[in-house]
C-alpha cells in the first residue's frame, strides 16, 4: 500500500513538472492597461450600444462585443481606454498627438471645432491632446487601427463628382438612385473622362503620401510618449471581396491602394521596429456579405459585423 502511494506521489510530481514544459501558445501575455487608438471600427460603430461621444471627449465608451472587449479579456486587462474616435484619419490623429502639425482643412470635421467658424478649437484640441497622451503613457498595450478613411477618400471624390453631374443624377433619379446597374454605368462614364482620371490619380497619390507622413509621426510620437508599451498596428481589410455588381467584383479595383497602405505599415515605415504589424484577412463586414442596407444612414456600410469584430480580436491576439 505504501509502495502504491509512493508511486502515485512520484507520478503526480512528474506530471506537475511536465506541465511546466507544455507550450502556452494559446495563452496571450497579460497586460494591465489597454489603450485603443483609431477610427470608427474600434469604437464599435454599427454594433449594438454604439453611441457617438463627441469630438471633445477623450475617452469614448467601450462597446460590448466590439473587438477591444475581446482583446482586453484575452490579455487580462483591468482597464481599457477607448481613445479611438469615429471618422479619424491619420491627419486627425497626428494633429492630436503632434502640437507642431498644422493639419488640413478637414480636421475641423473630426476635432474640437469653434462655434462661430469652420476651424479647430485650439483650446479644446489641447485638452484632448493632454488626455490622449496621459492614457497612452499609462498603457502597456496599445492597438492602432487607422487608414481606412485615408484610403477611401478617392471613392468619396468619385461620388462627389457623380453628384456634380446633373445629367447623370437625373438618370439615376429616374431609374432609382440605388439601382446598381445605373449607378455602375454612371461611375463608368465619370471614370472615362480624362480630367476625372487625373483628379482621381492626384487624389490617390496625395492620400497615400499623406498617410505615410502622418503614420510615421504618429508612431514616433507614441514611442516618445511610451517607449515600453507593446504596440500593435492593424492592417486594412478589403471590404469588397464578396461584393459583386452584375456578377463582377470591384475588389481588385481598390486592392492595389489597400495593399500600398498595408505594405507601408508592414515594413515600409522607418519606425516599424516600434510596433508589431497585424494583417487583417477575411473580416466579415456588411458590404462584403451583401447586407447593403444594414445601416440606414450609409448604404453599403463596410464596418465589421459582430462576427467580424471577433475575427479582428482573434487575429490581434494571435500576434501577441
Amino acid at each position: 500500500m505504501k509502495i502504491t502511494k509512493r508511486l502515485l506521489t512520484l507520478l503526480l510530481a512528474a506530471f506537475m513538472v511536465a506541465l511546466c514544459f507544455v507550450p502556452s501558445l494559446a495563452v496571450s501575455r497579460q497586460y494591465k492597461n489597454y489603450a485603443v487608438l483609431g477610427d470608427s471600427i474600434p469604437t464599435g460603430y454599427m454594433m449594438p450600444g454604439y453611441q457617438y461621444a463627441g469630438r471633445k471627449k477623450v475617452l469614448w465608451p467601450v462597446v460590448p462585443n466590439s473587438y477591444p472587449t475581446y482583446v482586453a479579456k484575452g490579455v487580462g486587462a483591468k482597464h481599457t481606454y477607448m481613445l479611438a474616435h469615429s471618422g479619424y484619419r491619420t491627419a486627425d490623429l497626428r494633429r492630436v498627438l503632434d502640437p507642431d502639425f498644422a493639419g488640413d482643412y478637414f480636421n475641423a470635421r473630426r476635432l474640437p471645432k469653434q462655434a462661430d467658424a469652420y476651424a479647430v478649437d485650439q483650446e479644446g484640441l489641447e485638452k484632448l491632446r493632454k488626455g490622449v497622451i496621459k492614457y497612452i503613457a499609462k498603457s502597456d498595450l496599445i492597438t492602432l487601427q487607422i487608414g481606412a478613411n485615408d484610403s477611401f477618400q478617392v471613392i468619396v471624390i468619385l461620388f462627389e463628382m457623380l453628384r456634380e453631374n446633373q445629367e447623370l443624377m437625373a438618370e439615376l433619379q429616374a431609374a432609382g438612385a440605388l439601382d446598381p446597374e445605373v449607378t455602375t454605368k454612371a461611375l463608368e462614364k465619370i471614370a472615362l473622362d480624362n480630367e476625372t482620371l487625373l483628379r482621381i490619380i492626384e487624389m490617390e497619390l496625395a492620400s497615400v503620401q499623406g498617410f505615410r507622413n502622418n503614420f510615421d509621426v504618429i508612431m514616433r510620437r507614441i514611442h516618445e510618449i511610451n517607449p515600453d508599451a507593446k504596440v500593435v498596428v492593424l492592417g486594412l481589410y478589403n471590404p469588397l471581396e464578396c461584393f459583386k455588381i452584375a456578377g463582377i467584383s470591384p475588389a481588385p479595383l481598390i486592392q492595389p491602394l489597400i495593399q500600398g497602405f498595408n505594405d507601408y505599415m508592414a515594413s515600409g515605415s522607418k519606425y516599424s521596429d516600434y510596433y508589431t504589424y497585424c494583417p487583417l484577412k477575411d473580416i466579415e463586414n456588411y458590404m462584403g456579405t451583401l447586407q447593403l442596407f444594414a445601416n440606414p444612414e450609409l448604404p453599403g456600410d463596410v464596418h465589421p459585423t459582430p462576427k467580424g469584430h471577433q475575427q479582428i480580436a482573434d487575429q490581434i491576439l494571435s500576434v501577441l
